[in-house]
């Protein structure tokens, strides 16, 4: 979701430490699939200025041994922010897909900073759009009349969770069918804060190459620290405008719980019987396409 509309002072802050950041020499970006073996998995996350929870899932293990390639999937947050070091780094990805999971709403009031050309394909599966306007809407009028009353932020995200798993399936199919069609060249999908949308999308993917249900919790529990991260400063203008409760109530929409994604993976056995039934009839992957997306993507 989008808090950018919601914290409107917080424009301010963003805007100059995006100005600011032009100025000030950055790192060179560490690319795990460029580092020795021993050190990419410490370097998932990758260093970019302003693109936030950008991670290569490489290097996990599947169950029946063999490993993910580094440098082939990227899941991250929004590029709204991106330096031009970042841009210079994203270059030196060789990307050659880009997804963007966002609304209409977001991309409006957010949109992505890219390489100009940006030298990949950028393709747009746009998910809750009608309910994250719904969403921030309803969150904007509590705001303002500061009124909570009966609304519960840890609802929302498992409704959405189990949404993702039945309404949003048309969607979800077109990832997997666009990673099948990469046929192992390096690409990324996105959302806002890289956690809901990309982290459920980067779950079943997951689970389709073989990954074990505990990895694929642990990853999508390492967002949480930087989509949190990324919103500090217009979580702090929120609070000291708008009051605590204001805050407290969009810190728990920024963060991710465990709870989130078992809904939606419940949701998945309610809705399709099964697993490999959604896999087989939601998703429209057969035998031949799951060793396909296997034998691209694993080592």
């Amino acid at each position: 979701m989008n808090i950018r509309k919601i914290a409107g002072s917080g424009l301010i802050v963003a805007a100059i430490a995006v100005t600011v950041i032009q100025f000030i020499p950055a790192p060179p970006l560490l690319i795990p699939a460029a580092l020795p073996q021993e050190q990419r998995s410490a370097h998932r996350l990758l260093n970019f200025e302003g693109i936030s929870n950008f991670r290569d899932l490489g290097g996990y293990s599947t169950q029946d041994g063999r490993r993910i390639k580094w440098g082939k999937l990227y899941r991250s947050g929004t590029f709204a922010e991106a330096s031009r070091a970042d841009l210079a780094g994203l270059s030196a990805l060789s990307l050659e897909t880009f997804i963007d999971f966002r609304s209409e709403l977001e991309k409006t009031e957010e949109p992505n900073r890219l390489p100009d050309p940006p030298g990949f394909t950028v393709i747009d599966i746009p998910v809750l759009d009608d309910g994250n306007k719904a969403l921030v809407g309803e969150i904007m009028d509590r705001i303002e009349s500061n009124n909570f009353d009966g609304f519960d932020p840890n609802q929302a995200m498992l409704t959405a969770n189990r949404q993702f798993a039945s309404e949003f399936t048309p969607q979800f199919r077109e990832f997997v069918h666009t990673v099948l069609q990469a046929d192992g060249a390096p690409m990324v999908w996105h959302c806002s804060a890289g956690k809901d949308r990309s982290g459920f999308a980067a779950a079943i993917l997951l689970r389709i190459l073989d990954v074990p249900p505990a990895t694929i919790m642990q990853d999508y529990m390492a967002s949480r620290a930087p989509a949190l991260a990324s919103r500090k400063g217009q979580l702090r203008v929120l609070e000291l405008f708008k009051g605590e409760e204001a805050a407290s109530k969009l810190a728990i929409l920024m963060g991710v719980e465990e709870a989130w994604l078992e809904a939606g993976f419940a949701q998945i056995d309610a809705t399709w019987g099964s697993f490999d039934n959604y896999v087989e009839t939601g998703l429209q992957l057969n035998a031949a396409d799951i060793r396909r997306l296997r034998d691209n993507l694993l080592e």
